[in-house]
């Protein structure tokens, strides 16, 4: 996330309609994705609050048990792969 402030990017997902809830060893966040929203809503959300150059993310399903990653530090920024 910009400039490594979890409050900041908990307060913008929160703006885009995610219910988020900051884990209390402050570094990671439990994000709920909204039924009527979109995954690839949910994806742009996302990645607007990663690091540009080496910011990645980690998303696990509680319902179909999937899990993605995004890193951008690879060679496919920004791109999220199923686990």
């Amino acid at each position: 996330m910009r400039r490594d402030n979890i409050r900041m990017a908990a307060a913008k997902l929160r703006r885009r309609g995610l219910d988020v809830d900051i884990l209390p060893h402050k570094t990671s966040l439990r994000i709920r994705k909204p039924d009527e929203m979109d995954w690839r809503d949910l994806k742009r959300a996302l990645r607007s609050v990663l690091q540009p150059r080496r910011g990645s993310v980690f998303l696990c399903s509680e319902t179909t048990g999937r899990a993605f990653i995004c890193n951008n530090a690879g060679n496919q920024p920004g791109r999220f792969e199923r686990l």
